[in-house]
């Protein structure tokens, strides 16, 4: 941890902090209904998600992996390793109480601001999934997933909010620094091919423009430089739908203007989490 700037990870322990705190006030305000309620997410219900971040925040704070047998999840979810843990996590915890998984959970952040707060924090466990040798890059990961799947829960009863976090400004921010990767590696159009995306949020717009080089690599460019050849806007809700692959794009609420099939293809591809 030596060569970890403080500043820089302790706004991270804080926006992780910040994040856990703000799953952990909106699960002590559901009821047995609303824990049973279905998400965006194949199969899962809010109690699924709960699990999910219980198995990995118990496991981040060093606890044994509780996982069930492959042979519990479904077929499909067994060809991705990673997806493959994250259901075995959620499997292995459906016989469990709400009251129980919302302990493991609480526990294992507790242990965590604990161990986050010292002035010399030991590294993370080896064995976690997606090692990356040190706190920062995790401590994104896990902010991010918190965030996404507190908005996952708020959808699932209508409960807007939470778009004012520290948690939201990274997550859109995780998002749109993916898009060159989106335009780029996913999309693949001709080189010298710019696009335009345009996300309004509640009282700010961001328009993003990216233009393909003789290296097939999408960078940012001025966003008033050049005319598009496609443009795409879209509230920040919708991009985080996108994004974090949670509906199905063409359901989505999108302006599009100049290429339409390009602009087709880009917004099928903006989906990036696993």
């Amino acid at each position: 941890m030596a060569d970890s700037d403080p500043a820089a990870l302790r706004a991270l322990v804080d926006a992780w902090s910040a994040s856990a705190s703000a799953v952990l006030d909106l699960v002590d305000t559901l009821n047995e209904d609303d824990i049973r309620q279905p998400t965006d997410l194949p199969g899962w219900t809010v109690r699924d998600i709960v699990a999910h971040l219980a198995h990995l925040e118990s496991e981040l704070a060093g606890d044994e992996p509780v996982l069930a047998d492959a042979s519990d999840i479904p077929e499909d979810a067994r060809e991705d390793a990673f997806r493959s843990y994250t259901e075995r996590g959620v499997a292995a915890r459906r016989s469990r109480g709400t009251d129980e998984l919302v302990a493991e959970l609480r526990s294992a952040v507790d242990r965590l601001r604990t161990t986050l707060d010292s002035p010399e924090p030991p590294p993370p466990p080896a064995a976690f999934p997606r090692p990356g040798g040190s706190w920062e890059p995790l401590l994104r990961d896990r902010t991010f997933d918190y965030w996404m799947h507190e908005q996952d829960i708020r959808r699932a009863l209508g409960r807007e909010g939470g778009w004012e976090s520290p948690g939201a400004l990274m997550s859109v921010a995780t998002l749109r620094a993916a898009l060159p990767y989106v335009v780029g590696k996913k999309v693949r159009p001709p080189m010298g091919t710019t696009i335009a995306i345009t996300l309004e949020g509640p009282d700010w717009v961001d328009t993003v423009a990216l233009r393909v080089g003789d290296d097939g690599r999408a960078r940012e460019v001025d966003a008033g430089a050049d005319a598009p050849d496609t443009g795409l806007t879209m509230t920040v809700e919708d991009f985080v739908l996108a994004g974090g692959g949670r509906r199905d794009p063409s359901t989505l609420e999108v302006e599009v203007t100049g290429d339409t099939d390009l602009a087709r293809r880009v917004l099928h591809a903006l989906a990036v989490t696993p």
